[in-house]
Formats: structure tokens, sequence, C-alpha cells
């Protein structure tokens, strides 16, 4: 190879490089498939390197504004992967990353959000992430899951103070994402389980331990007495 194809090659690497470097985040999720994934911010900054969610949100979950960065090689296969990461003494810390396809979801997720409205009826105030992964195949059904989930109750129900929350580990069960979480005492528990659609189901049950007050405030409060306790169930989607 003689010194001027040499040249040329390395001229043309350096090209596509800089081409890569500098593309436009905002493109590029646009591109990928990242709304199929439930990505969506109100404004997008920056190149595929160093990108700015501002207001960003996977599905329901607000993530505040995020630093990202896409993987290029991601890219060149067909997929998405987001790395995402905020630092902010408000909202707390999170980061970890997100996938448009094959399959799609989040994996190491690690921090705190919040989720406004809860789930229904269960007055579910913060999320918390400990390694979180979930994600599912094109028709929806979860393939990997992983990691623990903790959520925080901001409000008393029938007396009982769970600002301690609930927390439990990720696992896949039936083609769905499941969350099995219980409180410190054991008394409360709630399981979560929803599809790549955002469709939940949560089962919340409360051992009352034969306290008739207690089961007279839970019942006006929609709970019903079942297996384990009073029991509220509801459903909905992200």
């Amino acid at each position: 190879m003689t010194m001027r194809k040499r040249w040329v090659i390395a001229a043309s690497l350096f090209a596509l490089i800089l081409v890569i470097a500098t593309f436009p985040m905002r493109l590029a999720l646009g591109l990928s498939g990242a709304a199929d994934a439930g990505v969506s911010a109100r404004e997008i900054r920056g190149s595929i390197w160093s990108g700015e969610l501002v207001d960003a949100r996977l599905g329901a979950l607000p993530l505040g504004t995020v630093h990202a960065s896409l993987s290029p090689l991601a890219l060149l296969g067909g997929r998405t992967e987001l790395a995402f990461s905020r630092a902010d003494e408000r909202l707390g810390s999170l980061a970890g990353r997100l996938h448009g396809r094959n399959p799609r979801g989040m994996s190491d997720v690690d921090g705190v959000t919040s989720l406004a409205g809860g789930f229904g009826l269960i007055p579910v105030d913060t999320i918390r992430f400990e390694g979180a992964t979930v994600r599912f195949d094109g028709a929806g059904k979860c393939v990997e899951a992983g990691g623990r989930l903790q959520l925080t109750v901001g409000t008393t129900i029938a007396g009982l103070d769970l600002s301690r929350g609930l927390s439990g580990p990720l696992t896949c069960a039936n083609g769905r994402a499941q969350a099995a979480l219980s409180s410190q005492s054991g008394m409360e528990r709630l399981t979560l389980s929803f599809d790549g659609g955002g469709a939940y189901r949560a089962r919340f049950a409360i051992n009352v331990d034969r306290d008739p007050m207690m089961a007279a405030a839970l019942a006006a409060l929609g709970f019903k007495a079942g297996s384990g306790g009073f029991v509220l169930t509801t459903s909905g989607k992200f």
C-alpha cells in the first residue's frame, strides 16, 4: 500500500469519526427507535458523545435533566444503548442505561425518581433503583430482570407509617416483570408486575394481626379481607 493510499484511508477514518462525534443526539434518538422504549424529552441537546436530555422521561417515570451518550457500536448494529446520569442535589442521583430494542428496556439503573400519581389507589411517591434491569422482547414479554426496587409511600395508610418503604427483587414471572416487595416488618407486602407496554398490576396486602380498628380503617379505604390480610388491587398503565 502506497503512502498516498494510507493517507487517504486515515483521512477517511478521521472524517468518519468526526461525523459520528458531532452527530446530533436529537437525530440519533429519532433514528434509533428510542421512542419505542418510552424515552422522551422536552428538549435534546448536544451530540451522541455528549448530549443532554431536558426533562427526560421513561414512560411515566420522570428522569429530570440527564447527561447522555449513545453507543456508536450499538447504533451500527441497529440498536439503541443510551448511557445516562443525573447529579442533582434536590432530586438525587440517577444513572443507568436505556435500550431501544433487541431487547428494549433498562439496565444497571441506580438512583431515585418520583412517581406522580402512584399506582392508582396505592399512593407510592418515589422509586429507588438498585442495580435494576428490566428488558422486554418485541412482543412485550419480559426476557431479563434483576436488581432491586424500593417504593416509598409518603402518606400514612390507616395510621401505618410506610416512609421507610417496601423493597424486594426484580424478576421475570409469566412473561411479565415482577417486583415482590415487603416492608421491614414483613406485615405489608406489595406485588407489582408490568409488561413491555407499560400495563401494570399491583396487589397491596397488609396483615392487620387481628386488630379490628385497623381492619375497619383499611376497609374504609377500599381494602378487602383476603389471604394474608386486607388486600387492595389496582391496575393501570405507566
